[in-house]
């Protein structure tokens, strides 16, 4: 791992969801004394790989974004897009963007503030050899399908299941042309869209928190987590 030098690596942070679940906005609230979203920016911005930051904001809300990056000294924020109707299409908005000269491009989930440059780093490395990695967790818990009454109907076999988590790292001008050529569903993630075209994804196994914030609680969680990195440092 990391035996082949990185190439130029740039990072996509997606943050042009509704948050639905959550009851409204997600990226603004502060966690351990800075918007959920700084915590994300910040992470990449301290990985001395990534060269350049590109943030996806929701219609109307990229000047309030870039000013949390600012507040944040987010140095390597190149530019601040627009997102799109679905995940594909902020994805590709804020590829669009991005110089031929970026080799690796790290797309992250801007509600996953948790995301250490260590994690990014792994990632970006696996991806250098491999052409592709995504951070991931083996699933622990018992998993049971349910009936349409919301009861247990099924035991599901756990073995060889995992949890996917964000960066999730790519060739940049391969996932630009596969993003763009997909025409099928809405895909959650990037890594769908790759295993549909065949391509190979090595998982990088990820045991620290690295939750995605989707209701309220989490953000205790998420809080708690951050407080203790602090003091441990």
């Amino acid at each position: 791992m990391g035996s082949l030098p990185l190439s130029e690596c740039a990072a996509i942070v997606v943050g042009a969801g509704l948050g639905s679940r959550f009851g409204g906005d997600k990226l603004a609230v502060p966690i351990a004394g800075l918007p959920v979203l700084s915590w994300s920016l910040i992470a990449f911005e301290q990985t001395p790989s990534i060269s350049k930051i590109v943030l996806v904001a929701p219609l109307g809300r990229e000047e309030e974004f870039r000013e949390i990056a600012t507040a944040a000294g987010i140095s390597k924020l190149t530019s601040v897009v627009t997102g799109g109707s679905h995940r594909k299409e902020s994805v590709l908005n804020g590829l669009r963007t991005l110089p031929s000269s970026i080799g690796l491009v790290a797309i992250h989930d801007a509600a996953r503030p948790l995301v250490t440059p260590f994690l990014i780093t792994r990632c970006l490395e696996t991806a250098q050899e491999a052409g592709a990695s995504s951070a991931a967790v083996p699933v622990s818990d018992t998993l049971h399908q349910a009936d349409q009454e919301g009861c247990a109907a099924k035991t599901i076999d756990r073995c060889g299941l995992w949890s996917m988590q964000t960066p999730q790292v790519f060739r940049a001008a391969s996932i630009t042309k596969l993003l763009a050529e997909q025409t099928l569903g809405k895909p959650t993630d990037e890594v769908s869209v790759a295993l549909a075209a065949g391509w190979r994804i090595p998982f990088v196994e990820n045991r620290e928190p690295n939750l995605k914030i989707t209701w309220p609680a989490d953000l205790a969680v998420a809080e708690a987590v951050l407080l203790s990195r602090k003091t441990t440092r």
